[in-house]
């Protein structure tokens, strides 16, 4: 006698209309307060990173809008010219929230470092004292230009 085989219905091929709806359905109203809490929470995180970033920036300006020959005159006092020295009248009080600091040096364009001599060119570096100086904006500052 030959072998028959029984099945009990037909196998499923696709989604039914039904299925996709639902599933339409689910992913929208799970999906938006989600998007929602991540799109305020990088806009209140945006406008923070810029004030700072800008606040920063700022300060570097004022810095340049100086005289060079008074920034010069700081190089000389007493624990200046060095990758360390704190300008005291240009950056925040130690232990203020955001504290701004500035530090100023004589630069030597020859051997990309500190130097001791005349050479009519700062370096200025401006950072945040809790990101640390690697974080900060610098630049060079001539006699000349």
């Amino acid at each position: 006698m030959p072998r028959r085989l029984i099945t009990t219905g037909r196998r499923q091929q696709a989604f039914a209309y039904v299925e996709v709806l639902l599933s339409v359905l689910l992913l929208s109203v799970l999906l938006t307060p989600a998007l929602q809490a991540l799109g305020t929470g990088i806009l209140g995180s945006g406008n923070t990173v810029a004030n700072r970033h800008f606040a920063l920036r700022s300060r570097l300006e004022e810095v340049l809008a100086t005289p060079f020959g008074d920034l010069y005159a700081e190089t000389y006092l007493s624990g200046g010219n060095t990758t360390t020295s704190l300008s005291a009248a240009r950056s925040d009080p130690v232990g203020t929230p955001d504290c701004l600091v500035v530090v100023l040096y004589r630069y030597d364009i020859a051997t990309n470092a500190l130097t001791g001599n005349d050479t009519g060119l700062l370096y200025v570096n401006a950072y945040y004292e809790s990101e640390g100086a690697a974080n900060g904006m610098s630049t060079l500052v001539g006699r000349w230009w």
